[in-house]
């Protein structure tokens, strides 16, 4: 169970848990339990033992290996904690837990060339004009307290309506420029780790703008997460997601 407080809402895993046994033939390709592809990537999370938070390893780096929930420092593996295995389908966006009970041999990863740096300056110069244009009330560099104590920052927040928390969010994820990545699990994590904050914030749109080179294949599980995702290589598609999600929060109170 993926949980960022009893009051948030929750991300289950849990049903769609998958079991790699000993007395199983084990398949070496890793494929979707719920449609059979291959299109699958695996992220390794923590779960607290004690009160059964999990999240990325990564939300705990941020955190000092201190429980986001609990406040509890983690002490030893197998102890008060474990590492478990994710498995996201980019085919039909199914997220499950794996439980492996045997080390499965995975194909090797093609080493790819570093992508080319997207400019983050000009991405916010963009963002900060097009809210201009659009002439919406937004905050640069906004932070809020969440529901579980923990102070969350986003590079921009959007007010459509008179209320204390906007309606909408965006996140610039610019990993390539940093750090090179040989598969998508990397991104897997770092977006399942937005997805928490995202939640523990409690507020309902995000808006998330990454230089991910196979981002078409996140879009499903984005989905699911209530996540927009738009390519840092096509400014023009954040301003159509942008008016669209304004559309649908218009429609909904409309209604």
């Amino acid at each position: 169970m993926l949980k960022t407080s009893q009051s948030s809402q929750e991300l289950d895993l849990k049903a769609g848990e998958e079991l790699v046994s000993r007395r199983s033939p084990v398949s070496p390709i890793p494929r979707c339990g719920a449609c059979g592809s291959t299109n699958v990537s695996d992220a390794t999370c923590i779960e607290h033992l004690a009160c059964g938070y999990t999240a990325s390893i990564a939300t705990f780096e941020l955190n000092n290996f201190s429980c986001p929930k609990c406040g509890k420092k983690l002490v030893k593996e197998g102890a008060d904690y474990r590492k478990i295995i994710i498995r996201v389908c980019h085919n039909c966006g199914h997220i499950a837990r794996i439980v492996e009970t045997e080390k499965v041999e995975r194909p090797a990863q093609v080493e790819r060339e570093l992508p080319s740096p997207i400019n983050l300056d000009s991405w916010i110069d963009y963002v900060n004009d097009t809210l201009k244009q659009l002439e919406l009330k937004f905050v640069r560099d906004y932070e809020v307290k969440g529901a579980s104590g923990a102070i969350h920052h986003w590079d921009f927040a959007i007010w459509l309506f008179e209320k204390e928390l906007p309606e909408i969010i965006i996140k610039f994820s610019l990993m390539n420029s940093s750090k090179r990545f040989s598969n998508s699990i990397d991104h897997i994590s770092n977006i399942l780790s937005i997805a928490i904050k995202k939640v523990d914030s409690e507020i309902p749109h995000l808006i998330l703008i990454t230089d991910y080179e196979e981002v078409d294949n996140l879009l499903k599980t984005c989905e699911k997460l209530n996540i927009k995702l738009v390519s840092a290589e096509h400014k023009k598609l954040f301003t159509e997601t942008l008016e669209h999600v304004i559309k649908t929060i218009h429609r909904s109170r409309s209604d």
